[in-house]
């Protein structure tokens, strides 16, 4: 192994003559003067003003951004869908009925419709009343009815 001999490293610089680091003069050569220092078109865009001109958004970028996006416009979207509760309605008296065999809720309905009121209807009311999915009684099954 001889000596070692330092690799010149190329640094540009602008405006200026290259000087190699180690010391020794430099002439410089006969030719096109040393690079111009960068100089933007005038018609910039917001990405360069802001130094972001060299990036490049990812597919995890475009996710989150799509997230965030949705995550900012749930609030707003769902804001007209909210319900208001509204005052209790009036309170209704009851009285508990145990069913007996061949009652049925048409036939309650009927007892409890008011004046000039469909029975489909007063049957609903019974079935809401009630907390009912289905118009089906059940023999012992506890019934509220409206008091008349």
């Amino acid at each position: 192994m001889g000596d070692v001999i330092p690799l010149r490293q190329y640094t540009p610089t602008y405006e200026q003559a290259y000087a190699p680091s180690y010391g020794r003069a430099y002439a410089p050569a006969a030719g096109p003067a040393a690079l111009r220092a960068y100089a933007p078109a005038e018609g910039r865009t917001i990405a360069d003003r802001l130094g972001l001109a060299g990036l490049r958004l990812t597919r995890r970028g475009r996710v989150v951004l799509v997230l965030l996006a949705m995550l900012l416009l749930a609030p707003m979207v769902t804001w007209g869908a909210t319900a208001v509760a509204s005052s209790p309605g009036e309170p209704t008296e009851v009285r508990v009925h145990a069913v007996q065999p061949g009652e049925t809720l048409w036939g309650f309905a009927q007892e409890v419709a008011r004046p000039g009121e469909d029975v489909r209807h007063a049957v609903g009311r019974l079935q809401e009343l009630n907390e009912m999915s289905t118009g089906t009684l059940r023999v012992g099954e506890l019934l509220l009815l409206p008091k008349e």
